[in-house]
C-alpha cells in the first residue's frame, strides 16, 4: 500500500485503488521554462530516493508510463498533455560541498544553486551551467553545456534508479557522455557526484559574471523559453540556419522565433503548444528547402498517447 509519507500527489486521491483523471491535475505549463503544456494523469513529488522508487513501482502496477521533471527546461508538452505518471523531483534538493572538491548534489538541486555555492566556497569548473535554467539531474542527463565545456567532464559518479526500482552508480566512463546525451535517459537521476577544482574566487566570478553578460547578448534569456530548440549540424549554428532562411521574429499566436537567436522560440505571452510546434514546423521546413538541411530537435516533445 502506497502511504503519502513517500511521496506528494498533486491531486487529492487515495492511491493506486483510484486514478486521476485528465481534469484532475494541474497543467504541466506551470512546471516549465517555456510555459506551456496539459497536465498528465497523475503528478507525484518524491522527496528522496525512496519516494522514487514507490512512485515507479506504483505507475509498474497499474501499467502506466512515467517520466520525470525537474526544471521543466528542454521540454515542450503538448496541449493535451500527457498519460501517465509525471515525477517531478524538485524536492531532491540536497548539497554537500567538500573543501576538496568532492561534491554531491541531489537530482532536483536548480543549476544555478549549484554554480552558486561552489564558488562561494572556491570551487570552478562548471561555466558550462552559466544560465542553464536546469536541475542538476537535468543538466547531466543531457551533458549539457558549450562552448564553455560540458557538465559531464566534471562528473565523479550518478546514482540512478532503473525502470524496476534497482539502484544504480554509474561512474563518469559508464555515463558514456556525448553531444547533449548520455545512457541514463532510461533511468531516474537521484544524486551527482562531481569533482571541480580549486579557484580563484575573484578571477572566476569574473569569469562567471562575463559569460552570462555574453549569453544575455545573445540569446533571450529575459523570456521563456525551452532552451535551444534544434541541435547544432556539423560545422554550423542550427540558429544561423534558421536566420538565414528568413524565420527569426515569425510569430504563431503568442510564441515567437526569437528576434535575438533563431534557435529559440520564446513564448511572449498566452502561447500555446501549438504554437509552438507551429514554429519548429516552419523553421524545419524553410531550413530543409534554403539549406538543405534536416534540423534535429534538441528539446523533447511530451504528447499523450491515443486511446
Amino acid at each position: 500500500m502506497i502511504s503519502r509519507t513517500d511521496f506528494e500527489l498533486s491531486i487529492d486521491r487515495p492511491l493506486p485503488r483510484r486514478r486521476a483523471t485528465v481534469a484532475d491535475a494541474p497543467a504541466l505549463s506551470a512546471l516549465t521554462t517555456l510555459g506551456v503544456g496539459g497536465p498528465a494523469d497523475v503528478l507525484c513529488r518524491p522527496a528522496d530516493a525512496r519516494g522514487v522508487r514507490r512512485a515507479l513501482a506504483a505507475a509498474r502496477a497499474e501499467g502506466s508510463r512515467w517520466r520525470v521533471i525537474g526544471r521543466g527546461s528542454n521540454l515542450v508538452v503538448d496541449d493535451a498533455g500527457v498519460d501517465g505518471w509525471v515525477l517531478d523531483l524538485r524536492r531532491l534538493r540536497a548539497l554537500v560541498v567538500q573543501d576538496d572538491g568532492r561534491v554531491v548534489a541531489g537530482a532536483g538541486l536548480p543549476t544555478a544553486t549549484l554554480l552558486g555555492e561552489t564558488r562561494r566556497r572556491g570551487l570552478g569548473g562548471l561555466e558550462c551551467l552559466v544560465g542553464y535554467p536546469a536541475t542538476v539531474g537535468g543538466a547531466v542527463r543531457m551533458n549539457a553545456g558549450g562552448r564553455w565545456g560540458v557538465v559531464g567532464a566534471r562528473v565523479a559518479s550518478v546514482v540512478a534508479i532503473d525502470r524496476v526500482g534497482n539502484v544504480h552508480t554509474f561512474d563518469r566512463a559508464a555515463c558514456r557522455f556525448g553531444y547533449r546525451t548520455s545512457a541514463l535517459a532510461d533511468h531516474v537521476i537521484v544524486e551527482v557526484h562531481l569533482r571541480l577544482p580549486r579557484v580563484d574566487g575573484v578571477a572566476y566570478r569574473r569569469a562567471v559574471e562575463e559569460i552570462h553578460r555574453e549569453k544575455a547578448s545573445r540569446q533571450p534569456l529575459c523570456l521563456p523559453s525551452a532552451g535551444c530548440m534544434f541541435r547544432n549540424p556539423d560545422g554550423i549554428s542550427a540558429g544561423l540556419l534558421v536566420d538565414r532562411a528568413g524565420l527569426k521574429g515569425r510569430r504563431r499566436g503568442g510564441a515567437q522565433i526569437s528576434e535575438v537567436h533563431g534557435n529559440f522560440v520564446v513564448n511572449r505571452g498566452g502561447a500555446t503548444a501549438s504554437d509552438v510546434l507551429g514554429l519548429v514546423d516552419d523553421a524545419r521546413s524553410a531550413v530543409a528547402r534554403v539549406h538543405g538541411v534536416d534540423l534535429t530537435l534538441e528539446v523533447e516533445i511530451w504528447r499523450r498517447r491515443a486511446t
